[in-house]
């Protein structure tokens, strides 16, 4: 063999001449060691004919030495580009370049003919031929056969796209489909399956099979493991390859002959697929419509698909067990949102009682007034229609604030509508306006003339807005009365809404700006700790971001912004 290769090196590189004589025993030489090669050499003359067409190339080429002219040498030798389907122009053939003069580097080639009707690929090296002189003398080519190494290289490539589509977030059945049809494209006659173990360890699981009849795949799919239910059953049960090379006649398929018949398998071998831990995830399986013993081949497609597939199916139950946490801490988080909202209401009891009381009280002592307008021999209608009017209108302004607090207290799923921030912003001044009153602090509230739409919760924000206004009424506690101011604003912002409020209060200092957000930090006596950390996991869930100022003249502003509804213009 390294004689072989010595001598392929010596006709890549040139270095081999053909004298225009040569002695018997040196040409006997040159014949045997182009017998023995398994590249294809040719050489030929200036003229363009053929001196060497070694055995090599007659079977890669499908033919000897013709009398052909260079004319006619990619349809006499099926020679191609490599679109596989336009003939090699002839000015560009290396042995015609080679025999110019020029050196030709692993130029790829298809040849495709009666012998190959498949095709072979290869890769071709030439050089110039020159005589003891140094004058030219005709060209020489190697042709090496690559089909298999660019099947190789494709083989590969295929992996690297089936495990792109694992990381891209394909679906399991995409992937697995896409790796079982690599698979199968590695063998004319072989038909692939992967199916999966269920989550309770007792049942297959359908995971792809392109190529099985429908009626094979709906049966087995849902059926029972165990240590005589087919290959793949058993395979899974036992943990280990199961090779049956005629399922009419296996014990392990006595249950499932009619299903092979009717199926036209015939033979079926499984290979358990393994997590990174050792635990059995499914099995992949090769079936042939004939009986049929392994080869030793199927090995390394066995190795690469129970790898791939182990990857694709582990990856899939990580993403499935990370979505139930997801969905259990989203409902964790909104029960914790639910009780500071019932919190924030106790906090607001005194002024949600003003609120309803007020109404109610006006409601009553209307009432009162037309009962003894009622008594009265000759009641004035206008001044009966004009209070019952007013019960009215208290009555709707008493629902109105009862619907309010029953939206914030009661528990909900959020939604996510288009809405106008401003109208939420509005509704907490109202709901909040009493207690301001109460603790002798002046609210202002400085509101766009327009805003983007937002796509949000609109109790979401309310507990956002509620909790971030009623920390600035504490916070100015101890300020003068007359000084305590506490504004609310709207603006644009450069990607929807900026929404903030500020006080005259203690301020915050800058080592504890961010410690404030975490969850049970509080400086109230009885304060949960959770409102502002819930607080920011609302406004980051609708995609915003939350955060905190310390004020020039004393105070703290809270800001956070909300992205506009997709289509929103600025």
């Amino acid at each position: 063999m390294m004689q072989h290769d010595r001598a392929n090196e010596a006709w890549v590189n040139g270095s081999l001449r053909l004298p225009l004589e040569n002695s018997p025993d040196a040409i006997l030489l040159l014949d045997s060691i182009l017998h023995q090669m398994s590249d294809a050499v040719i050489v030929a003359d200036k003229q363009y004919r053929f001196v060497v067409f070694n055995p090599a190339a007659e079977r890669m080429f499908g033919v000897g030495a013709t009398t052909v002219k260079a004319e006619g040498w990619a349809r006499t030798y099926g020679l191609y580009l490599p679109d596989q389907v336009t003939p090699f122009p002839p000015d560009d053939l290396p042995l015609a370049r080679s025999i110019r003069g020029e050196e030709v580097d692993n130029l790829e080639m298809f040849v495709r003919h009666d012998k190959s009707p498949d095709g072979v690929w290869i890769r071709v090296n030439g050089r110039p031929l020159r005589d003891v002189a140094g004058e030219l003398a005709g060209g020489v080519i190697v042709c090496r056969d690559i089909s298999e190494s660019r099947k190789e290289d494709a083989f590969r490539a295929g992996q690297g796209r089936v495990l792109e589509m694992i990381a891209r977030g394909a679906t399991l059945q995409e992937v697995l489909a896409s790796l079982v049809t690599l698979i199968e494209a590695q063998s004319e006659d072989m038909l692939c399956s992967v199916v999966e173990l269920s989550e309770d360890g007792k049942h297959i699981r359908h995971g792809a099979a392109p190529s099985l009849p429908e009626v094979y795949v709906q049966a087995v799919n849902g059926a029972p493991i165990g240590p005589k239910n087919g290959s793949c059953g058993t395979a899974m049960f036992l943990g280990k390859q199961v090779i049956v090379t005629d399922m009419l006649t296996d014990p392990l398929w006595e249950d499932y002959v009619e299903l092979a018949k009717l199926s036209g398998l015939r033979a079926c071998w499984s290979t358990p697929i393994y997590s990174g831990s050792g635990k059995v995830l499914g099995s992949f399986a090769m079936y042939y419509r004939e009986p049929k013993t392994p080869s030793g081949t199927e090995a390394r497609l066995t190795e690469v698909a129970t790898h791939i597939a182990g990857i694709a199916i582990e990856h899939q139950r990580a993403e499935n067990e990370l979505r139930a946490r997801e969905e259990q801490l989203r409902v964790t988080q909104a029960e914790l949102a639910h009780v500071a909202r019932v919190s924030t209401m106790g906090e607001l009891a005194a002024s949600i009682a003003h609120e309803v009381n007020q109404p109610l009280g006006a409601i009553v002592g209307n009432a009162d007034i037309c009962l003894r307008w009622l008594e009265q021999p000759d009641p004035d209608l206008v001044q009966l229609r004009e209070a019952l009017a007013d019960i009215s209108s208290d009555g709707h302004r008493a629902s109105q604030v009862i619907k309010r607090i029953r939206s914030l207290v009661k528990k909900h799923v959020p939604d996510k509508l288009p809405l106008d921030f401003n109208d939420v912003a509005r509704e907490v001044v109202e709901l909040i306006n009493h207690e301001a009153q109460r603790t002798q602090v002046t609210v202002r509230s400085e509101l766009a003339a327009t805003l983007p739409s937002v796509a949000a919760d609109r109790v979401q924000l309310q507990q956002v807005l509620i909790n971030l206004v009623m920390n600035a009424i504490d916070a100015m506690n101890e300020t003068e009365p007359a000084k305590r101011e506490l504004l609310l604003t709207t603006s644009r912002s450069e990607r929807g809404v900026l929404a903030a409020v500020s006080d005259r209060g203690v301020g915050i200092d800058s080592a504890s700006m961010e410690q404030i957000f975490k969850a049970f930090h509080t400086t109230k006596s009885g304060g949960m700790g959770m409102g502002l950390a819930i607080s920011r996991s609302i406004i980051e869930s609708h995609g915003g971001k939350l955060w905190a100022e310390s004020n020039e003249n004393g105070g703290a502003t809270f800001k956070f912004t909300l992205p506009a509804l997709e289509g929103e213009t600025q």
